[in-house]
């Protein structure tokens, strides 16, 4: 009598093959894994890597394919001939992380300084989506395949339940919500209609002096499970820039400074190789030799600050590269120096400065150039997180800019975070000709030369395109897609965007302040589609149109 078959156990793990990661081995399972899902290469970007240490037998350099729109991933060993949306130089151990590891480890890579990252970071933030949701589970396969990986997948977070409010918190938050239904309904609706849409949370703040009105709301999550409050912290991004162009305006009252000068006669370590051209001037207009996709902050803007520092001393302006001829946002590399001369010429640090010299005049006492230690570890759950939302997937909340380094470490032009009421207040002091409720930050002759047109008819790709001195500036006249703020805006209106997720203004003209985040990162045409739908709205519901 024959012994009866062992039965499988369908729970049981399966032991597989492990191979070297970028190993003709692992590439082949790469092409097995995601067969089953279609790429469209006139569509998808092209990621980069060079391995610095790459061992014998991997392949040190791969283009990576990836389709933002089906999720698939396609590698091959060698560089083609094709420009790659982004280009990483990195370990042989990091590139494992960044296909491999869990997001936080994803998100730290850019934090020890290690990593060099060229081309269109906005891009980051959605393989970073593709990479994490693994819609087919073609990573993971390929994860149990991969041998000596640092950093594998984490499981998901934890689950928050919304924590109790007091009860005079929520009838304020209601009741704030209720008056601003009445005042300002068609903009209330618009806002709501991008809640799970666009974006699972939002603060708006809208204030217009002529009419008496000032609005201030919080609608939706600022991370899962967690309630968007007035008082919540989210992050402005580059709408930090505009504070720290104050600072600049006073040090030029003061005699400290001239735009017109070099930067390296601030700091002269920053001399050499043509980088001792490049004036303040361009700095905040944008305007220097430097391509944005050659920040050389790219892939370190949240390391040591010693470790940024260096990158800009050695840094190279490209061959035949002439400033003035075309807009080069510089999205960390330029607020770096800006806040080293501020420090160099005054002798306070750029957080202090800022904090004693814009904020409290403003009245900003919620706003946080970057975080303590101890505040970001009392505040890291509440922290309101950006989600990557659109093209069809769901929303995925990101660590990006949450995490303690890059919450503590000063990231100048970018990091600062407070309740968004406190960025409009700052927008109604500049509106107020430099008179805070806390005392004056510029004085009106000021405030109308850092708000006129310093750069004039040069246009971008992301639709920007008249500037002032670290303000954009309203520029419909010459079409939709640089349309800043609103259709209804006049020409004279000012502010700043943040980075697909935020927007701030003041209208001279009209009276109008209006400062709005969304936590949801959407593409570029679908993040000012809607802000332009808000922005519009202001203005029909204040009678402006």
């Amino acid at each position: 009598m024959g012994t009866a078959p062992a039965r499988t156990d369908p729970s049981a793990t399966t032991v597989q093959t492990r191979y070297a990661l970028f190993s003709p081995e692992w590439l082949g399972g790469a092409d097995s894994a995601f067969a089953a899902l279609p790429a469209d290469e006139s569509a998808a970007i092209r990621v980069a890597l060079d391995i610095t240490d790459a061992p014998e037998g991997t392949a040190d350099a791969l283009d990576i394919l990836m389709d933002l729109t089906t999720g698939a991933l396609r590698f091959a060993a060698g560089h083609s001939a094709v420009r790659p949306t982004l280009a990483f130089t990195l370990t042989h151990a990091d590139a494992g992380t960044l296909l491999f590891g869990d997001q936080t480890h994803r998100t730290r890579l850019f934090e020890h300084g290690g990593l060099r990252l060229e081309g269109a970071f906005l891009f980051v933030f959605f393989l970073d989506r593709i990479l994490q949701q693994d819609v087919s589970g073609g990573l993971a396969r390929l994860r149990a395949e991969t041998a000596g990986l640092a950093h594998p997948q984490g499981p998901p977070p934890a689950r928050r339940a919304h924590p109790p409010g007091t009860g005079q918190e929520d009838e304020a938050a209601a009741a704030a919500v209720e008056a601003a239904r009445d005042t300002l309904p068609r903009t209330m609706a618009v806002l709501r209609a991008e809640l799970g849409r666009t974006t699972p949370g939002a603060q708006l703040y809208v204030s217009h002096a002529p009419s008496r009105t000032a609005v201030s709301v919080a609608l939706g999550d600022s991370r899962p499970h967690e309630p968007f409050t007035r008082r919540s912290w989210p992050i402005w991004y580059c709408c930090s820039k505009a504070v720290g162009a104050v600072a600049v305006g006073q040090l030029w009252e003061r005699g400290l400074v001239d735009p017109l000068r070099p930067v390296a006669a601030y700091l002269p370590w920053f001399e050499g190789e043509g980088r001792e051209n490049i004036t303040l001037f361009q700095l905040l207009t944008h305007t220097t030799p430097v391509p944005m996709a050659l920040d050389p902050l790219h892939g370190t803007f949240a390391a040591p600050a010693e470790v940024r520092r260096e990158q800009l001393r050695t840094m190279r302006i490209p061959p035949g590269a002439e400033p003035g001829t075309r807009i080069n946002y510089a999205p960390w590399w330029a607020w770096f120096l800006l806040a080293d001369i501020v420090r160099a010429v005054d002798g306070r640090s750029y957080e202090r400065y800022l904090t004693e010299e814009v904020l409290a005049p403003c009245g900003m006492t919620d706003t946080r150039m970057v975080l303590t230690p101890e505040e970001y570890r009392e505040a890291a759950g509440r922290l309101p997180l950006i989600h990557i939302t659109g093209g069809g997937f769901p929303a995925e909340p990101t660590q990006w800019y949450a995490t303690e380094d890059s919450c503590t470490r000063p990231i100048p032009g970018l990091n600062m975070r407070g309740p968004i009421q406190d960025l409009g207040r700052f927008f109604e002091t500049l509106l107020a000709d430099g008179q805070g409720t806390g005392g004056r930050i510029l004085r009106p002759q000021t405030v109308m030369a850092m708000t006129a047109r310093h750069r004039v008819g040069l246009t971008d790709a992301f639709g920007n395109a008249d500037w002032g001195l670290g303000f954009r500036l309203e520029s419909h006249h010459l079409g939709k897609e640089y349309t800043a703020f609103s259709h209804y805006a006049s020409r004279r209106a000012f502010g700043h965007y943040g980075l697909w997720t935020s927007v701030a203004f003041a209208d001279p003209d009209t009276g109008v302040v209006a400062a709005v985040h969304l936590n949801g990162k959407a593409s570029q045409d679908e993040h000012q589609e809607r802000m332009l739908a808000i922005g519009d709205a202001i203005h029909h519901d204040l009678g402006l149109v």
